[in-house]
């Protein structure tokens, strides 16, 4: 009774000072799964700073309470009622405020235990925001697993061979260790090299460029990001993996990853050497080499969209290992990160080498469509390519005060590369006739140099949303290539050899792109709800390219005649400047909604240096740029984001060159080219209810692009040959979608999944001056399914089915149909003894069409056997095979535009293999033998 009789009177004292306020917060308590309301609840308000009582409550009999008369400031609301877990939130009251918090809904305790319990077998995800979070422990993998390995387990992410990943139907950009940039641009590092049980969290989010997390206001510059949470104990000492393994004759596969934490400071190392294609290269590894000349974009028959980059950094090709050929690997890295003065400052660094060589043999048979008529091409080839890359990268962050920050990054590599390659080529009519033979081999040395940076400044100011930044950059890019390129042409009329040509040339490239940009932003709150952003940049990107063509005086003679119509000196400039303003609403909890406006004025300068002539125009544009989000309820989300942007013509595709390195596929450069426009719509949802632990995932993109880049293709029916310049059309588009919905089946144990996808392709192009629409799509969906008994038994599969279509209007009568299927099944068995059995295959049917009547249909079927060794199993033998069957085959079939190809090349095949693996870790968990 006297500490009821004191917390009245304590009450009574705090509320003294308030009587004269009318700011009210009034609420609804009910209860989550019997959905009625709850009575005689206890509401307080505590003051944030010390947690000291400022106001209290009970509901009524109708669940709702109000908490009247009370001073402007922020508080903290706390809901408990006994067998109930608490609820907390935060809420700030103005003088006469009127604030609603609406239902507040209480979950019993023992409903929320063992809803843990259950997540915790089968699988838990949790949906923040615009974060799915996948809990790593309750996704069961084998011990030793990779995090690619669970990674493939998670409802909503693919990875495919190449280690590409795909969340929510978006490929990822970016894979993050505790939030921060692991061993730079290469994420199979650490998909491959750290393991599953170090891992507590997967989340998976659009993350938002440096600028739009600062203001809060969103760009529309988001990058598909996967970050690896590490688990506490993980954090402390050093946890790392080691395996050897070989076949005791042709493949070999060692790799060594260390990682050491004490505090803040975070160092690792790693090392691969490996020819079974682990190579620890980044997928986007081709790029980080150069340029490329032209792209193409048709669907692939995966139910995926495809790329074709015509032409390459070096001009003989090359490239990274896409799993084409047999590749041998080294690669090695180090990685240092920490923090000071209580996370004021922060640095990232890291040093990176790669070297790989890849030996390859293929064929091509392509189909293309012509208005009144047919032509096949058959290409048989092998090529020899190594790459060799020094990088170092680094970034510093210093908070200056609790108002402003500095970033900056910095980084540079030095690479080099030597290409090999034979091709033989046959061209043929509709009849069978052969039309053309042609022998070509090149050889080529090629370096490369890159230097970027970056700066970012950060100001607050004292009124809240009130901001101004500052950021700056520059990327510098050399690459040079010398090679010997030599071409022996046969021509045929009536079956007969009609005409023949030597080509044997030397040819030198040079290229360098310069590019410098900054850009100012200011943020201006309007209240409490809503601000405007108002920016300002420049950047200018400067592009220059100079080939040099040479043939010999005589046969015997040097490389010293200049060729003049296949060598260039060309420059192309563009000096933009844009200024822009956004306005932002944002309802908490309820809803976030911006749009604005940039204009920007494009000032271009091409100058042929060569001829001593320059040409200047300027492009004036509007930037239109929209965004909303709406949290629906605690288990969904729905966004819709529009983006307009500008994509300026390559250098390559403007320089009046021609590029006859494929005789039978030249090209030639446009200086009339303009600009393309892009409007970018994505529409997603997600759902995740907690109990039921369903999950539902959608996407929807679709891409429409004004003066679009294309291609105008003249046809010598005579020779087979195609001549290909870039020009602008109107009227592309692109969309493609994804789905996925899961749910757990209580009463078998089981977790069920369906996904599903699709693509449309809209491109016109023109064949000998005729206008051509290309049409493609496909659609496909499939089930997955899994199960894991504890140390007993796992089980996952997943099945695809794809339909595919292409249509041309030059010959609407052709039409390209047919289906793929695909599945991938895992099985895991736990014996006696530490022993594991596992067994994985992958089984590909591909329908045959009236072009490509070969069977292609492959099922690989790979098996394993592991003998747990030590204290702990710290350590496991393995002996493994793949592809037992001996059935595994390189191929690739596309759509494209108005042809289609078939591709199929070496790659690695059964062998077997005895490997030793150590995990190992010290103070998170200790060390056993």
């Amino acid at each position: 009774m006297i500490k009821t009789t004191v917390l009245f009177f304590v009450l009574f004292i705090i509320s003294i000072p308030v009587f004269s306020q009318q700011a009210v917060i009034k609420g609804t308590v009910i209860d989550t799964s019997e959905k009625r309301n709850l009575s005689n609840t206890v509401i307080a308000l505590l003051r944030p700073a010390d947690s000291v009582l400022v106001s209290f409550t009970r509901s009524n009999k109708d669940g709702q309470f109000a908490l009247q008369k009370l001073s402007p400031g922020k508080f903290i609301v706390m809901v408990t009622r006994p067998a109930y877990a608490d609820y907390f939130d935060k809420v700030e009251v103005t003088a006469g405020a009127n604030v609603d918090l609406g239902s507040i809904r209480m979950t019993l305790k023992s409903q929320l235990l063992a809803e843990v319990v259950v997540q915790h077998k089968l699988g838990a995800i949790r949906i923040k925001g615009d974060t799915t979070e996948y809990i790593a422990d309750s996704f069961k993998v084998a011990p030793g697993s990779t995090v690619e390995d669970l990674l493939k387990k998670l409802p909503g992410i693919q990875v495919d061979k190449d280690g590409k990943i795909t969340a929510q139907g978006e490929k990822v950009q970016k894979v993050l260790v505790d939030g921060e940039e692991f061993f730079s641009d290469d994420p199979t590092i650490a998909t491959r090299g750290l393991t599953a049980d170090a891992l507590d969290k997967v989340q998976t989010y659009d993350k938002k460029s440096d600028q739009a997390t600062f203001t809060g206001i969103d760009d529309g510059q988001k990058t598909k990001t996967l970050n690896l949470q590490l688990k506490e104990d993980r954090k402390k000492g050093y946890f790392g993996k080691l395996e050897a393994g070989s076949d005791g004759n042709k493949y070999w596969n060692n790799n060594l990853m260390f990682n050491a934490f004490k505090g803040k400071r975070k160092f690792s190392a790693f090392g691969i050497m490996s020819n079974t294609g682990k190579t620890g290269l980044d997928f986007k590894e081709g790029m980080n080499y150069g340029g490329s000349n032209s792209m193409e974009m048709g669907s692939d028959d995966g139910g995926g969209v495809n790329i074709s980059w015509n032409g390459d950094d070096d001009e003989f090709g090359g490239g990274s290992y896409w799993g084409e050929g047999l590749p041998k690997g080294w690669s090695a890295g180090l990685h240092y990160s920490n923090k000071w003065n209580a996370d004021k400052i922060h640095l990232n660094s890291g040093y990176q080498y790669n070297k790989l060589n890849t030996e390859a043999r293929g064929n091509t048979f392509s189909q293309y469509i012509l208005g009144d008529s047919i032509l096949y091409t058959n290409e048989y080839g092998n090529s020899f390519n190594s790459r060799e890359r020094n990088k170092v990268n680094g970034l510093y962050e210093i908070k200056i005060d609790s108002f402003s920050s500095l970033k900056i990054t910095a980084a540079a590599s030095r690479g080099n590369s030597y290409s090999q390659n034979n091709f033989h080529q046959e061209s043929l009519n509709s009849r069978g006739d052969t039309l053309s033979i042609i022998d070509r081999e090149s050889t080529a040395d090629a370096n490369n140099k890159n230097m970027n940076s970056s700066l970012l400044w950060r100001q607050k100011f004292r009124k809240q949303g009130r901001t101004l930044s500052l950021a700056a950059g520059q990327n510098y890019t050399e690459n040079a290539a010398k090679g010997i390129y030599f071409s022996d042409n046969n021509y045929y009329k009536n079956r007969l050899l009609d005409s023949s040509k030597i080509l044997d040339q030397q040819k030198l490239n040079e290229s360098i792109t310069s590019q410098i940009n900054a850009r100012i932003a200011y943020t201006e709150p309007l209240n409490k709800r809503s601000l405007l952003e108002f920016t300002y940049g420049i950047d200018n990107n400067h592009r220059q390219s100079r080939i040099t063509t040479l043939e010999k005086a005589s046969p015997l003679g040097k490389y010293e005649d200049r060729i003049d119509s296949l060598s260039n000196d060309y420059s192309f400039n563009v000096f933009n400047q844009s200024g822009g303003i956004k306005y932002r609403y944002a309802k908490p909890k309820k809803f976030t909604l911006s749009f604005g406006m940039n204009i920007s004025n494009a000032a271009y300068s091409r100058k042929d240096l060569k001829g001593d002539s320059s040409i200047a125009y300027s492009f004036t544009n509007f930037y239109p740029q929209a965004n909303f989000n709406w949290t629906m309820g605690s288990s969904g989300n729905l966004r819709f984001n529009y983006n307009g942007s500008t994509q300026a013509p390559s250098i390559d595709q403007i320089q009046p060159i021609r590029d006859i390195t494929d005789q039978l596929n030249i090209r030639v450069g446009n200086p009339e080219l303009k600009q393309a426009f892009r409007h970018q719509f994505q529409l997603s949802y997600d759902s995740w209810k907690f109990l039921s632990e369903r999950s539902i995932y959608a996407n929807i993109n679709f891409t429409a692009t004004q003066h679009d880049f294309s291609t105008l293709n003249t046809m010598d029916l005579s020779t087979g040959r195609k001549t290909s310049q870039p020009v602008n059309v109107d009227g592309n588009y692109t969309g493609y979608g994804w789905f996925y919905y899961g749910k757990k089946i209580t009463k078998w144990g089981l977790r069920a999944g369906l996904n599903g996808q699709f693509n449309i392709n809209h491109n016109t192009n023109y064949i000998d001056a005729l206008r051509n629409v290309n049409n493609s799509y496909s659609f496909g969906a499939g089930p997955s399914l899994s199960y894991y008994k504890e140390k007993k038994f796992s089980f996952w599969m997943e099945g695809t089915f794809n339909r595919n279509v292409s249509k041309t209007s030059l010959r609407s009568d052709l039409v390209t149909r047919y289906w793929t299927q695909d599945y991938n099944v895992d099985v895991g068995v736990f014996l006696p003894w530490k022993f594991e059995i596992g067994t994985s295959c992958n089984i590909n049917f591909r329908q045959k069409t009236s072009v490509f009547d070969k069977n292609n249909n492959v099922i690989k079927w790979n098996a394993r056997i592991d003998r747990k060794l030590f204290k702990n199993d710290v350590a496991r033998i393995r002996l493994s095979a793949n592809d037992i069957l001996n059935q595994n085959i390189g191929f690739n079939r596309n759509i494209n535009d108005n042809f289609i190809s078939e591709r199929t090349y070496d790659t690695m095949k059964r062998y077997f293999m005895l490997s030793i693996i150590w995990n190992f870790s010290k103070n998170g968990k200790e060390m056993g033998w």
